[in-house]
């Protein structure tokens, strides 16, 4: 083989391999360019996502601020009126004479149209 033809099969070998390289450049620079798309889609996808959580997150906490301290300053007002409270002083009332109670008196009624005859009085003991 002649240096000439050695030399321009090489040359050419080299530049085939350079424009399958520059196409597989290109081409991968456009697979690149629909990859990094997508990501952005899917990171927009996942601040909203995460801005929604937080939005959710920060109200829960306010929420629960705001119970807390409500609680504590019922809890301390209950414990201040606990130990601030003096049952009002006993008066003394004045000695009440005892009541005498009489016996009852039981009426007893005869039903209408019956007679009753009266007890007889118990027997003399001999």
């Amino acid at each position: 083989m002649n240096a000439n033809s050695d030399r321009e099969y090489i040359d050419n070998k080299v530049g085939d391999v350079l424009t399958a390289v520059d196409d597989l450049r290109t081409t991968m620079a456009d697979r690149f360019l629909t990859v990094h798309a997508r990501f952005d889609t899917v990171d927009a996808k996942i601040e909203s996502v995460v801005a929604k959580a937080v939005s959710e997150i920060v109200k829960w906490i306010a929420g629960l601020l705001v119970t807390v301290i409500a609680l504590f300053v019922a809890t301390i007002g209950l414990m201040l009126n606990l130990i601030a409270y003096q049952p009002p002083a006993m008066v003394p009332t004045p000695a009440r004479a005892p009541v005498v109670s009489t016996p009852s008196v039981i009426i007893q009624l005869t039903p209408q149209g019956a007679t009753v005859l009266p007890a007889a009085p118990p027997a003399a003991k001999p």
